[in-house]
């Protein structure tokens, strides 16, 4: 496949971006050819719904308010919309146009008010609405559990339960969820235990499964996922996801090769978990074998492949995969644009990078981190620092990531004040400082020969150093030739040593980590040989890029 640069198909890209505003106009036109009828703008806010569009439907809703009266069978599907946007102003306003409209008594509007109300969090207006609610339906109270539960109120949401007349396999599914999505998976599982016969579903199963998944406990979810009378795609999906999450990768294989029919949904699981425990070649393969048993990637598929390129550095390979997007005309959402970014960042075509960032409309932190970490791992760290200050001015939060990225520039291009200076504004935006970022700053401060700074640093570090930590520092004193230093560092190493030798034995490898970062070799093969003497095993770990 020929590839092309960001540069050759800017047009291309410029025409998909405004994909959704052409949406929108289409809309408006249809609208005038059909006199802009209730049932056309109607049917053109299902339309989006059902496409997961929900932007585009409040937007058609707000324009063609204004020129006729409120329509019943839409509101439900407007507030939908808000509460997926968590909308709780824009939600506001409808409800007030809801009363002045005298439709606030239709059971189908109150309980999409009671619903959005509980998905923005304002669960005190959502139980007022259900509480004035001349009529309620089953749906009516699974939209009050639910909001109790998505506020962490599982003890009303309880009382709800208890005090139901007639419960659906929804009520029951509403319950099991809550509780695992709470952290509370043995009353979940005791909810489950107790469920109906006859409404006892897939669903319910599946529910069950993936409450475990997300509280860790494989173990328990394979335990439900075998007893299973009939499985959906869905589960599959969950104990793949699950077990690539624990870094189990030959069980999340053995899932995926157990299955005789797979989906989309399957492969992007596969494709994504290989990403994602940074097994590269494996999710390209994957990809390959997907399309060749007939399946069309869609914008997560495409995600994830753009992460696989960008960490193993394959820029020709994330061109090709660009030029797919672009030919099979793939929406260029959030995600997929972040994986250009971060791709063409990480694969060093800094160009492209900032081509493709500058034409996005909303930025988030994602691609800013992406391009900042490129500048910064491409020796181009005053520009990381730059950019780090134009996305504190455009009003963008950056996160942990954000600052270790920015540290590892100000530690590569010897930024000392500035690494001081970013350092201290974590606490600003309400974020604590973790190992790599001290880590990091070490790193910084040993590199410019302050030696004595960086020694201080490991002491009054909040958390124990790790071996990185202690390596980076002994390696500095290697190298700037401080025999003094370097037996104060030995010093702490000793003590460390010595608190952790009566707990277990991981001492040992962490101080041959430690010997060996400094290029201390023969130590660091003495700490090995005494760690495999005493039949200890070593965990395997992932490797990190920045500390």
């Amino acid at each position: 496949m020929k590839a092309t640069t960001f540069a050759q198909d800017r047009t291309k890209y410029q025409k998909s971006e405004t994909q959704n505003e052409n949406h929108i106009h289409r809309t408006q036109t249809l609208s005038k050819i059909t006199e802009n009828t209730s049932a056309n703008w109607s049917y053109s806010i299902k339309d989006c719904i059902s496409r997961k569009k929900p932007k585009t439907a409040i937007l058609i809703y707000t324009r063609n308010r204004r020129r006729g009266s409120i329509v019943i069978g839409v509101v439900p599907l407007v507030l939908k919309a808000c509460a997926c946007f968590s909308l709780l102003s824009f939600g506001k306003v409808l409800h007030s146009e809801i009363v002045k409209s005298g439709v606030e008594c239709d059971v189908m509007v109150g309980t999409a008010l009671v619903d959005m109300y509980g998905k923005c969090q304002d669960i005190v207006s959502s139980r007022k609405v259900f509480d004035h609610m001349p009529e309620r339906n089953v749906v009516t109270w699974n939209a009050m559990i639910c909001g109790y539960m998505r506020n962490g109120d599982t003890k009303l949401a309880s009382i709800l339960f208890e005090n139901m007349a007639r419960k659906t396999s929804v009520t029951w599914n509403e319950m099991i969820d809550g509780y695992a999505e709470n952290g509370d998976i043995a009353m979940a599982r005791q909810i489950f235990e107790n469920v109906p016969e006859g409404l006892k579903n897939v669903g319910t199963w599946t529910i069950m499964v993936d409450g475990y998944v997300s509280n860790g406990d494989m173990k328990a979810a394979r335990e439900v996922f075998e007893k299973m009378p009939v499985r959906n795609f869905y589960v599959w999906s969950v104990m793949i996801t699950g077990y690539f999450k624990e870094g189990d990768v030959l069980k999340a294989r053995e899932i995926f090769n157990a299955m005789s029919m797979r989906n989309l949904v399957i492969w992007n699981s596969i494709i994504s978990g290989y990403t994602q425990n940074g097994m590269c070649k494996e999710a390209l393969d994957a990809f390959m074998r997907m399309r060749g048993d007939g399946f069309e990637p869609d914008e997560v598929t495409f995600a994830s492949v753009l992460s696989a390129c960008a960490q193993s550095g394959m820029l020709d390979v994330g061109k090709e995969i660009h030029e797919m997007i672009l030919q099979r005309r793939i929406e260029l959402n959030e995600f997929v644009l972040n994986g250009l970014v971060d791709m063409y960042a990480k694969c060093g075509d800094l160009e492209n990078a900032r081509l493709i960032f500058q034409g996005m409309s909303i930025k988030n932190s994602a691609p800013w981190n992406s391009l900042i970490t490129g500048f910064a791992l491409h020796g181009q760290c005053r520009e990381a620092i730059e950019l780090f200050s134009r996305m504190e001015s455009s009003g963008v939060k950056p996160d942990g990531v954000t600052f270790l990225s920015v540290l590892f520039a100000c530690a590569h291009g010897g930024f000392v004040d500035e690494g001081l200076e970013t350092l201290s504004k974590m606490e600003k935006y309400g974020l604590t400082a973790n190992i790599k970022h001290y880590g990091c700053l070490v790193d910084l401060l040993g590199r410019a020969g302050k030696l004595q700074d960086a020694f201080n640093l490991v002491k009054e570090m909040p958390m124990a150093p790790n071996d990185r930590v202690l390596g980076a520092l002994l390696g500095a004193c290697r190298i700037h030739s401080d025999t003094l230093m370097t037996e104060n560092v030995l010093e702490l190493v000793s003590k460390l040593n010595s608190y952790h030798a009566s707990h277990d034995d991981a001492h040992y490898l962490l101080l041959s980590n430690i010997y060996a970062t400094s290029e201390r070799w023969e130590m660091a093969e003495e700490m090995r040989v005494v760690f495999s003497s005493r039949g200890s095993k070593k965990i395997p770990g992932h490797s990190a890029l920045m500390f």
